[in-house]
């Protein structure tokens, strides 16, 4: 299960990544390097599946929003009959940027710079001032926006790859597609929206330390602290899903320590705790028993168990999707990222319960919340550590004593173990050795 990691990707004549039993460390460089970073959009944001938008985002014809693969700026629209595309938001004349805004709805767009309009498909429309500066019969079929090489979904959530040729997005998404589907079922129709916008955060740091975060069960006893503490004082009122709950410190910690991590091979992660030991059922005589009852008639028994699941899930290399939240990584450069929250309401849920479920949210990870601006400053002062050079090496062999297999390939630990954070740097390790 520890095999060593490819050493094809160098820097300084030393493998970045040292993968063997009782040990793994990577690079500091692979943080810091403008090289690497290059390297990484390239050979991992230029090859593999790249989450782009939610379905819903996008849900009537004309519908449109811009988002990136890499470095790479993207429009993801739907054309007049329905169908998705995701095209490099670039003017095939002088290479202007065609659409600036973040969403909208639109029949066509044109390029500030010169006046080139393009259908929502990507094709051209119309080259202004054409008469007397080009041919009069051009072959405008060859000058339309550049689409992706492959576009997918899966339960909503659409993909995107420049690779013509490669791993289907199902194969992609391999073992963490059940855990998608288990969050996913929380609605008692199997749907989400996307419908309330992002929640966007610019930090001083690399992007590998949003990916590497979002299923760290390690971190949150230290860096949360403060918010584990006023909830222990005054409660939870809302909660994930619409409980209420007295909290105490000791009880949170104990069960901070149940769950487990799990490690999937193609890079994908996983923490997760236990779900209330009612489940739905704790619903049925509060303020959401419409939402038990609607949940009840969807599912079987066996299914329900299931559901009302307590688990972050990563899909490399840029998506997380935790408890009510979609998660999207976009890296600027090797010290600066940019991250993206999205809430998501529960089809066929009432608002009442989806808006406990919002307050929850913004409780933890909103823009004046505890969570996510205690992990940023965090990821900002990883940043400034990295600059101490002398000091090679990350340690992320937390649990390697103690992780056992999990299925075809997968490795599961303790929910404070670097089980995920090393499954992703595999996948990092592999992509980024490959020969190009």
């Amino acid at each position: 299960m520890n095999a060593p990691a490819p050493t094809l990707l160098r820097e300084d004549d030393d493998s970045l990544v040292v993968d063997r039993p009782g040990d793994f460390r990577v690079d500091g460089s692979i943080y810091t390097s403008p090289r690497i970073f290059q390297q990484e959009m390239d050979r991992i944001f230029g090859k593999t599946w790249v989450f782009v938008a939610h379905d819903s985002e996008i849900a009537n014809p004309g519908d449109f929003k811009t988002a990136y693969i890499g470095l790479r700026p993207v429009i993801v629209s739907r054309d007049k009959d329905g169908r998705v595309h995701v095209v490099l938001n670039r003017c095939r004349h002088r290479a202007a940027a065609v659409c600036r805004d973040l969403s909208g709805n639109t029949t066509h767009f044109t390029c500030k710079y010169h006046g080139w309009s393009y259908r929502s498909d990507g094709s051209l429309m119309a080259m202004a001032m054409h008469r007397g500066g080009y041919p009069d019969d051009i072959d405008k079929s060859g000058l339309g926006l550049l689409p992706a090489a492959r576009v997918d979904s899966y339960r909503g959530l659409i993909f995107a790859s420049m690779a013509a040729e490669g791993p289907t997005l199902r194969e992609h998404l391999g073992p963490a597609l059940p855990y998608i589907d288990r969050l996913f079922d929380c609605s008692p129709t199997g749907r989400i929206a996307v419908k309330r916008g992002a929640h966007r955060t610019v930090y001083r740091g690399n992007w590998k330390f949003q990916a590497e975060n979002s299923t760290d069960g390690y971190h949150g006893n230290f860096v949360h602290q403060s918010f584990w503490k006023l909830m222990s004082q005054f409660g939870n009122e809302g909660g994930q899903h619409g409980n209420y709950v007295e909290l105490d410190m000791a009880k949170i910690f104990q069960r901070r320590e149940q769950g487990r991590t799990v490690g999937f091979r193609g890079g994908h992660g996983l923490l997760q705790y236990p779900a209330p030991e009612a489940g739905i059922a704790s619903l049925r005589n509060g303020p959401h028993a419409d939402y038990a009852r609607a949940m009840e008639a969807a599912y079987a028994p066996a299914r329900l168990d299931e559901i009302m699941p307590q688990h972050n899930l990563w899909i490399f290399p840029n998506l997380g999707i935790l408890l009510d939240q979609i998660r999207v990584v976009q890296p600027l450069a090797p010290d600066l990222t940019e991250v993206d929250l999205y809430f998501y309401d529960l089809d066929g849920a009432s608002a009442a319960y989806n808006q406990a479920r919002f307050d929850g949210y913004e409780r933890f990870f909103g823009p004046a919340s505890f969570g996510s601006p205690d992990d940023v400053e965090m990821f900002a002062i990883n940043q400034t550590g990295l600059a101490a050079g002398e000091v090679k090496w990350l340690e992320l062999g937390r649990g390697l004593g103690r992780q056992r297999p999990d299925g075809d390939g997968d490795l599961a630990g303790h929910p404070s173990d670097e089980t995920p954070q090393r499954a992703f740097h595999r996948q990092w390790t592999a992509m980024m050795s490959e020969q190009q």
